[in-house]
């Protein structure tokens, strides 16, 4: 499985939609003919991000332009972190995957591949160019955050893998594959604990310093998305084609035993 940008942008907007967050307008020099009648009315756009304060058409379209603000941030920002994440997931592989007997072993430090903290960055740049500072302010703590925090998963990622070449072998392991095991089989300690909402909706605000309107409601849609997604990624990504060899086993004319300290290397996760 890849994690889509789309996918994120989406689940983001609908998070932030559900909070209903209506925006106290307080507009100033109202034209003399104030109360407006009703061919100043409009009807407001059930797709909207925020909620008119009433059906006054200036509110709704001031609303509408607010919200169509916010909702380019947040595709810009998810497009980003999937452009990102692809590459990232495409260079994934294994090493020292430590086996004994038909068990390998993968320990922290062994999902290797470039950090998608610094695969983000490219895409987060292309996203902001030419955009106002507000807009490069959130988006840099946004993607930035989500970078940190799978940076982190990846370095303390650990699982227990099957090797069934291990379990019965003359002298040495033949190279043989790993079974095929979900993402989600294995655990992240520190990345796992980063990557809950709270956490790393703390995290992009601790990017950005002082929060602006809205700041709070648009980082919590996002990290909550994300944690959704990359859950469901876990589950449905396989970790696959990683091979082990080598290792210490009963010599002939001694039976076959389970092999003792082979190592497993490569593979990939799709």
């Amino acid at each position: 499985m890849q994690l889509q940008g789309a996918m994120l942008a989406q689940m983001s907007k609908t998070n932030f939609k559900s909070k209903a967050i209506k925006l106290p307008l307080d507009f100033n020099g109202l034209p003399p003919e104030h109360p407006f009648t009703g061919k100043d009315q409009k009807a407001p756009d059930a797709a909207a991000l925020f909620v008119a304060p009433s059906t006054l058409g200036l509110h709704v379209d001031t609303t509408k332009t607010i919200g169509g603000q916010v909702e380019g941030l947040i595709d810009a920002c998810a497009d980003a972190v999937g452009q990102a994440f692809q590459q990232w997931q495409a260079g994934l592989k294994f090493a020292g995957v430590i086996i004994n007997g038909p068990v390998g072993m993968a320990i922290p430090g062994g999902l290797i591949g470039v950090p998608l903290s610094g695969l983000i960055q490219g895409p987060t740049a292309g996203k902001c160019a030419g955009k106002q500072p507000s807009f490069v302010q959130h988006a840099r703590a946004i993607t930035n955050a989500i970078g940190t925090a799978m940076s982190a998963w990846q370095s303390t990622y650990m699982v227990t893998l099957t090797f069934p070449g291990g379990a019965i072998c003359s002298t040495t392991m033949v190279p043989s594959p790993c079974t095929p095991m979900p993402v989600a089989a294995g655990s992240s300690p520190a990345g796992d604990a980063m990557l809950q909402p709270g956490a790393l909706k703390g995290l992009m605000l601790a990017n950005h310093g002082k929060p602006g309107n809205h700041t709070l409601d648009i980082y919590d849609a996002v990290a909550q998305a994300f944690c959704t997604i990359f859950t469901q990624w876990k589950a449905a990504t396989q970790i696959t084609g990683i091979m082990g060899a080598g290792g210490v086993a009963a010599v002939p004319p001694l039976p076959p035993t389970p092999v003792v300290m082979a190592i497993g290397n490569g593979g990939a996760v799709v």
